[in-house]
């Protein structure tokens, strides 16, 4: 590679804006915004997960303590995700826990059931809130951001795998019950 071929003004821009090329057709801040919002989100799911194992004291489901370790887990994982897309975009990744409460999708926040199956309800209606967030998301983005969308499309299969199985679990305890 010959730098003499480059402009000093071409090497500015290169170092301004990172992997955003005049290729990249989506807007950097509003995406900088969503992906905050989503990751928000995901942090106050790790909260209500971590919550859930902490409560979840059970001889009748005895794994699901470890269930809710894992799921949080995950969503943290999802969260620094997201960070790190939101940094390689050139914007702020939210840290303040006031700022993370007011960015969450409407309608999540860490809820606390009194029973188990409350509280697996609980997170089983907040993946799918997460489900329908990041699937929209997707559809916008389209094609004007593909490591965005990759991204967003990885979350979504672990978001619907989680909700499968809170779904299930309550499908075959309601089994028992009958």
């Amino acid at each position: 590679m010959n730098m003499t071929s480059y402009t000093a003004e071409a090497i500015q821009q290169a170092i301004a804006q990172g992997p955003i090329t005049e290729a990249y057709q989506a807007d950097p801040q509003q995406m900088i915004q969503e992906l905050n919002r989503l990751r928000a989100t995901e942090v106050t799911s790790y909260l209500q997960y971590k919550q859930h194992a902490y409560m979840a004291v059970s001889l009748f489901a005895p794994g699901l303590k470890d269930d809710f370790e894992a799921h949080a887990t995950l969503e943290l994982q999802h969260a620094d995700l997201l960070a790190q897309r939101i940094q390689q975009l050139g914007g702020v990744p939210l840290y303040s826990p006031v700022e993370i409460a007011t960015q969450a999708a409407a309608g999540v926040r860490p809820e606390q059931g009194p029973t188990l199956r409350e509280m697996i309800i609980e997170n089983l209606m907040l993946e799918r809130q997460q489900v329908a967030a990041y699937t929209t998301l997707i559809r916008e983005i389209g094609d004007s951001d593909p490591t965005t969308r990759r991204l967003l499309l990885e979350i979504l299969a672990d978001t619907e795998r989680h909700a499968s199985e809170l779904a299930d679990y309550l499908k075959s305890t309601a089994e028992v019950r009958s």
